[in-house]
């Protein structure tokens, strides 16, 4: 137990001195501590995933690769978490990217991000996968194009070969390379056209080129022979066709070019061979059991080729399909999880909408219950006031001339704050305050918006009678007359 979590304490020192590398870009030391890292703890794939880090900083894309893939299988049957693994597939597509070199070359790219954000969704995946299909598309439209100028260049190349304009035929082939420099049926015909122009070193370059973009394209194989041939270069013209058997092994150029190359063979090695003879040295060849059974081993390997060539064409054909399942069920997947996470941001934002609603009807509330409140005060004001008028009245003697003169004084919140007189229809505005009614609206009516108490605005000029201070008044009124 002690030695275990001696070996932790150990790997997460590797880690930490290889984060601490990493920060200061010293990569070789970063990849060095993570490897001990992982060494000493297996379980944890964040060192493998911290290699590919540094790995596709390095520019070693398919060493980052390797990681990531091994992290995810690795994280997989650790039931790691899915963010890690969401990770390393994020790192093993920015690699693939950095790999690909045609739009072909993008799909396994897309993939690991499509994968990647079907164990862990996250905006910023989401984004390098719109990035990803965006270049892919437009490398697919510019290859289209390129090849569509290709084919043209092709064609118009040979035409003019056809008219035996090999100079003009070549430079069409040229520029039809440079469209598309993976087409050797272009190497094939621009080869002829050297060997009718006779650069000879030109043509042989070409054929070999188109032989290594496809060694089954037999053309190829007799271009490069041709060229030997012409070259004097018989043995190696001979072993050219030999090659060209595993393509087709009963075409009878290649044999007619055997048969050439052995009877130059033969003369260069002293005997006195014609065109007539050309019978008896295939005849010869044909005796040669060496040769005879190099070239029934090449027969046998071309016909065992073409049964591997059909297995793993059928192999390839049943890997894509899986694939493409496969594609279609994360794509699935990741529409699920995009719609799952368009439905609650909706559902967040309606509920923010509705909780700066409930805000703001509080805040309403809160204002009509102060209003509320401020009437209720004056109301209590004004019947508290008449209950002291009413007993004064009772109590008061006519002749009293102390009584006369509370009488005559005006209670303060009988008077109209604009006009200073007693009010014969009181009003109550926002602010609260009650006014003349007749002077608040003129004061509405210069423009202005604000209280005349508290100069502060005024949130509407809506105005209520103030019915009890008006009965007040009148109460008041029929007092002092009486009083009189």
């Amino acid at each position: 137990m002690e030695a275990e979590e001696e070996r932790a304490g150990e790997a997460q020192r590797e880690k930490e001195a290889g984060n601490d590398a990493y920060r200061k870009q010293y990569l070789e030391t970063a990849v060095e501590h993570y490897t001990r890292g992982a060494a000493l703890d297996p379980r944890d794939i964040s060192f493998l995933t911290n290699r590919a880090a540094a790995y596709l900083l390095m520019s070693k894309y398919r060493e980052c690769v390797r990681d990531c893939e091994e992290a995810v299988e690795r994280g997989r049957e650790l039931r790691a978490d899915n963010r890690l693994l969401a990770r390393a597939l994020s790192r093993k597509a920015a690699a693939l990217l950095k790999l690909a070199a045609c739009a072909a070359d993008y799909a396994p790219a897309v993939r690991a991000l499509q994968q990647s954000l079907a164990e862990h969704y996250c905006e910023d995946t989401r984004d390098k996968l719109d990035q990803a299909e965006t270049a892919r598309k437009e490398i697919e439209e510019r290859e289209r194009l390129d090849q569509e100028a290709a084919d043209h260049h092709r064609q118009r190349g040979n035409e003019l070969f056809q008219r035996k304009n090999y100079q003009e035929a070549t430079a069409h082939y040229t520029e039809a390379i440079e469209k598309n420099p993976n087409d050797p049926r272009v190497f094939s015909n621009r080869a002829q056209c050297h060997i009718y122009l006779g650069n000879l070193p030109k043509g042989l370059e070409d054929a070999e080129k188109c032989i290594e973009l496809d060694p089954t394209f037999l053309k190829g194989y007799l271009r490069k022979a041709n060229v030997q041939f012409l070259m004097e270069y018989y043995e190696s013209a001979l072993a050219t066709y030999i090659e060209g058997l595993k393509c087709d092994p009963n075409n009878l150029v290649v044999i007619n070019g055997l048969r050439r190359c052995a009877a130059c063979i033969n003369r260069s090695n002293g005997g006195d061979v014609g065109p007539d003879d050309l019978e008896d040295i295939l005849g010869n060849v044909s005796s040669d059991n060496d040769l005879r059974h190099k070239l029934q081993k090449l027969m046998e390997e071309a016909a065992a080729l073409k049964k591997e060539a059909s297995d793993e064409r059928l192999r390839r054909i049943e890997s894509e399909r899986m694939a493409r399942t496969s594609e279609d069920l994360y794509l699935n997947q990741v529409q699920q999880r995009r719609e799952a996470e368009e439905c609650l941001s909706k559902i967040e934002q309606e509920f923010q909408q509705l909780k700066v609603r409930q805000d703001e009807v509080s805040e309403e509330f809160q204002k009509a219950t102060e209003h509320n409140e401020n009437l209720q005060h004056q109301l209590t004001e004004t019947i508290r006031a008449l209950e002291s008028m009413r007993g004064n009245a009772t109590s008061a003697s006519p002749s009293s001339s102390g009584s006369v003169l509370d009488e005559n004084h005006i209670p303060s919140y009988f008077i109209c704050p604009i006009s200073q007189d007693v009010m014969n229809d009181p009003h109550i505005a926002a602010d609260g305050f009650t006014y003349e009614g007749d002077f608040i609206r003129s004061w509405f009516s210069t423009g202005s918006d604000t209280s005349p108490m508290t100069n502060l605005p005024l949130e509407h000029d809506e105005l209520i009678p103030n019915i009890a201070l008006r009965s007040a008044i009148q109460e008041w009124l029929q007092q002092q007359n009486v009083a009189a």
